[in-house]
């Protein structure tokens, strides 16, 4: 087990100032400074199989919180990559004639994201402006999948050939990697990440 802190500061923030030239009267904004800051903190449990008679594997877990220093209310706020739970297991087993078989589960909460909680009709442009929500008080759904892999090993003198199947999202789990609206943000649908993924690989080691 393993307990973590990390502090960020002179993190690149979004900037409004601006300084006038007295001399020709232009205005040049600063789009950026380097006033954000940020914290991270939580836990991580790891319990692992050391290879033993053919088998190998193991079980982490991390629980944590990510924020960022909202520059405006001084308060701290859910930061756009915080995953509050990180489950990831692994296994593997040895099979004879140099077959090797594993898998890997991962579920990690969704990303948080600021949703969209209405529209106005902007008539000049013939469209409608979204109004946003309150910042990251929404998240997509959690991330699950499953990725199976079978490689086959040819071992000769110098050196070693392989030949791999390796099936991500076996199950063709639908996981949300954004939100995408209609045309005046009335309806909303998530933008989804790769479906099952079946690859075939060569790997040669010297």
């Amino acid at each position: 087990m393993t307990g973590f802190y990390r502090d960020a500061y002179d993190l690149v923030s979004n900037s409004s100032d601006f300084v006038v030239d007295e001399e020709t009267g232009d205005v040049r904004y600063t789009l950026f400074k380097n006033e954000g800051k940020g914290r991270s903190y939580g836990a991580e449990f790891l319990l692992r199989h050391y290879p033993h008679k053919r088998f190998f594997g193991w079980l982490a877990y991390t629980l944590s919180r990510s924020e960022r220093l909202d520059l405006d209310t001084g308060e701290y706020a859910v930061f756009d990559y915080d995953q509050t739970h990180i489950l990831t297991g692994v296994a593997g087993y040895n099979l004879p004639y140099n077959f090797d078989i594993s898998m890997r589960f991962r579920y990690v909460t969704g990303n948080p994201y600021t949703p969209i909680v209405g529209s106005v009709f902007n008539a000049d442009e013939n469209s409608y402006s979204a109004v946003n929500g309150d910042p990251n008080s929404a998240r997509n759904k959690a991330f699950n999948q499953l990725d199976i892999r079978l490689d086959k090993s040819f071992v000769y003198d110098r050196w070693m050939f392989g030949v791999y199947l390796d099936v991500q999202n076996v199950y063709n789990a639908s996981n949300a990697e954004g939100v995408q609206y209609n045309y005046d943000y009335t309806e909303s649908a998530p933008i989804n990440g790769i479906p099952i993924f079946p690859n075939i690989g060569l790997t040669a080691k010297f």
